[in-house]
């Protein structure tokens, strides 16, 4: 997150193996629990952190590059085969920084559609989140929570009849540059983005003063204005950044900060989630919570710190943006949209 203003010591494989076993896939379908956000909160301990048996814990680091990122790559696609999203794969791509190269891998998760529109094009919903890591925390808010978000939507939505295709992504490497993400677009056909509707995007959520919904700064807002109405409806705590910094008009964010920049610039609607607060500091929503500054990319990022300084304040983030999404999802009706 916010990569553009701020740019380790690896747990074994084998332990990550271990943290991240719980929640399995199978038990994620078969028991989903009935409050929404509970599943989602459940995936940011597993992706986190290990509770040792004399009760302390270890962190997991999700650095790019990394072994662990490879094994939280491969847990997090059997958890979407698990939930129902069978046609999971990894794809591959290599970086470079200095003078070294690396691997790494987005996982891409498709969910057809129930039904094929006739004569045309079938529209494409994308939902994306980071699930690298920077190595000063464990990244639960950056962004195990988007990637939890993400998890628990796709885990709702699998029953829904559609008439859209949805592809979820987990990109890596978002931390060294938005490398996922450039190199998913990249990979994308002319006639994919030409049926993309809306992209949406989560990326730390669980921190900040404020909850807050974003169009890119292409401004093509359909589904932010969506929504918001879904958001009036429902009385979800989620608003708009409030355009007090004349660099960034209200209710849009700039490219650089998260991985919707590459899909913002190929022209497709972006809807950008970020739990922060856009009143204080630079007014550029860096600035997370008045109390006690930013978390990402911090050794207070974990979610023992997070839940000792804001009790609750997660479980009340992942709810709010997990029950909008899948309102979203249900509702959308694509013949009435354009890009």
């Amino acid at each position: 997150m916010r990569i553009i203003r701020r740019s380790s010591v690896l747990v074994l494989t084998f332990i990550l193996a271990v943290a991240l076993a719980v929640p399995t896939a199978q038990a994620a379908r078969a028991h989903l629990p009935r409050k929404v956000g509970v599943l989602a909160y459940s995936y940011v301990e597993a992706l986190t952190r290990v509770i040792n048996p004399d009760g302390t814990e270890t962190l997991i680091k999700r650095v790019a590059g990394t072994p662990a990122e490879l094994a939280a790559a491969n847990q997090v696609k059997s958890w979407f085969i698990g939930s129902g999203v069978r046609h999971t794969t990894l794809q591959p791509f290599t970086y470079t920084r200095g003078t070294r190269t690396y691997n790494t891998q987005n996982v891409v998760a498709f969910l057809p559609a129930a039904k094929k529109q006739k004569h045309k094009a079938t529209p494409l919903v994308i939902i994306g989140a980071h699930y690298d890591a920077s190595s000063a925390g464990a990244g639960a808010d950056d962004n195990a929570s988007g990637v939890a978000v993400m998890l628990e939507t796709a885990a709702r939505v699998t029953k829904y009849k559609r008439d859209y295709d949805i592809v979820f992504v987990a990109f890596g490497a978002e931390e060294v540059g938005l490398k996922g993400s450039a190199f998913y677009v990249s990979q994308m056909s002319d006639a994919d983005r030409a049926r993309t509707i809306a992209m949406i995007n989560y990326d730390s959520l669980i921190v900040g003063d404020k909850l807050y919904i974003h169009a890119g700064a292409n401004a093509k807002t359909w589904a932010r204005d969506d929504m918001l109405r879904i958001i009036r409806r429902r009385h979800l705590p989620i608003e708009m950044q409030p355009g007090l910094n004349p660099e960034y008009p209200a209710g849009l964010t700039p490219d650089g900060f998260s991985d919707y920049t590459a899909f913002n610039q190929a022209g497709i609607p972006v809807v950008a989630f970020e739990s922060t607060n856009w009143e204080i500091g630079d007014l550029d929503g860096y600035e997370q919570t008045v109390l006690y500054g930013s978390f990402w990319h911090t050794p207070n990022d974990t979610l023992a710190t997070i839940e000792s300084y804001f009790p609750l304040r997660p479980i009340v983030r992942l709810e709010a943006y997990t029950d909008l999404t899948v309102q979203f999802l249900k509702h959308l009706e694509t013949p009435g949209h354009h890009r």
